[in-house]
This record gives structure tokens, sequence and C-alpha cells, in this order.
């Protein structure tokens, strides 16, 4: 009879400490990473006035929580058909989730404002349109006179994240983030091209690709100094852009 009784608190036991062990489970998971892709709400004006300073905001979250935690956030500002003289703006977080900066333009004209928002494994980046003051007939066509592709306004977005320090003879790894016309751009051919000022020889890097938009590599660099790293990005005969970064190396 006792050992009756034992079996039977043994098996109750084990059945309670496994329903517990369940529960803990399905708290993990509930409360685990959140696979959810995050959101960011960009908010600019549609107008306004030289050497007046405009508002920036972007609203970060993940399902129904707001991001506080973001590991990057900037403001990318190019006029109509120059977008290789934009210019990045570092965001502050406020509160919520929201993002602030704040710019002044010093020329009238058709503005874009593009924010990169790096944060939990993931990056996107939405962009808003901007008129400052007086804007010429034909200039909200997308052409750019002085692009120095040649052709209409890229619709190719470049996000480099390069490390925030480099040594020499030291492995540094890069990332970069692509997207067209909105989209995560996959299967492209990015590239490194990474020079000295005045220097013949330029070092070649392709980076290889990992989730939707994400190119990935690594660089040693010889030794100290400025160095000038381009990223090249092509796909087919339709898309050929570039952006430039420059590193200085310790």
């Amino acid at each position: 009879m006792k050992k009756f009784l034992l079996l039977v608190i043994t098996g109750a036991l084990a059945l309670f400490a496994a329903a517990c062990g369940n529960g803990n489970e399905n708290d993990s998971s509930t409360n685990g990473n959140n696979m959810e892709p995050i959101s960011a709400v960009l908010d600019v004006p549609e107008t306004g006035e030289k050497g007046v300073a405009v508002s920036l905001s972007t609203t970060v979250s993940q399902g129904d929580e707001s991001v506080e935690d973001a590991d990057e956030v900037k403001y990318e500002v190019w006029k109509n058909g120059h977008k290789e003289d934009s210019e990045m703006i570092e965001a502050k977080h406020d509160k919520g989730g929201v993002y602030k900066a704040e710019t002044t333009f010093e020329e009238d004209g058709l503005y874009t404002v593009q924010v990169h928002v790096t944060a939990r494994d993931m990056h996107t980046m939405p962009k808003k349109d901007i008129t400052i003051g007086e804007v010429q007939e034909g200039e909200h066509g997308e052409e750019g006179g002085d692009d120095h592709h040649g052709h209409h306004e890229s619709t190719v977005s470049i996000h480099v994240m390069k490390p925030e320090s480099m040594t020499a003879k030291e492995d540094s790894k890069w990332s970069v983030h692509v997207e067209n016309e909105g989209e995560a751009l996959e299967a492209a051919e990015v590239r490194l091209e990474i020079y000295k000022d005045g220097q013949e020889k330029h070092e070649w890097v392709d980076l290889t690709s990992g989730e939707a938009g994400k190119y990935q590599g690594s660089y040693s660099f010889p030794e100290k100094g400025m160095y000038n790293v381009q990223v090249h990005v092509t796909k087919g005969e339709e898309i050929h852009e570039h952006t430039m970064q420059t590193v200085e190396v310790k």
C-alpha cells in the first residue's frame, strides 16, 4: 500500500513539474525575440522656407511596441538631382520611439528626406519629398542636370554601416543595406573600392549577400591614414549606383 501511494505521489509531482515546464516554455516563446518587422513612420512637412529650420521626426515601432533602443537613426537630405551631395543628420530619441532632428535648407527647390533606421538587427529607410520656397517649373520632374549618372533621380538607396573605429592590419567588418523603390534589392553585385587620394592602385572587395538587401564583407587596411571607400551597387543594365565614404584608419 505504501509503495502504491509513493508511486501515485511521484507521478503527480512529475505531471506538475511537466506542466510548469510547459508553462515556462510558453512564457519564453511569448516574451522572447520579437520577429515582427520594425516600422518607421517618417514625418516631414510638405513645404518649408529657405533659411528656416525644419523639424524631422520618425516614429519607430515593432508590432505594438515602441522601439526606444534603435542602434542608429539618421536623416539623409539631398536636393533633387544632387544625391551625391547628400547630407547625413544624426537623430536623437525624444520619447516613445520618436526620433527627431532639424535641418535648414539654404536654397529653394525640391528636396528628398530619407531616414535610415537600424534597430533589432533590421533596417528600413522610408523617404519623403519637401518643397522649399519657390520651385521652378520642370524641377518637379526627376531630371538632375548635374546628376553624375546622367539620368533621372535614382530610386536606389544605399546605407553603409561601417565600424566605429578601424585599426591598420586588422579586419574591419562592413555592412551595406540596399533598397530600390522602397524594397530590398536582392541578387545585386555590391563592391567596395578602397584607395587613398592620389593612389593609383585601388583595392576592390566583393561583399556577399545575406538577408534580403543586406551585403557584408571585411577588409584589412594596410596602414594608417585617410581612405576613400566607394560602395558600388550594380544589377543588370538598369542599376549602377555608388556612394562615397571617407574613413580614418588608426
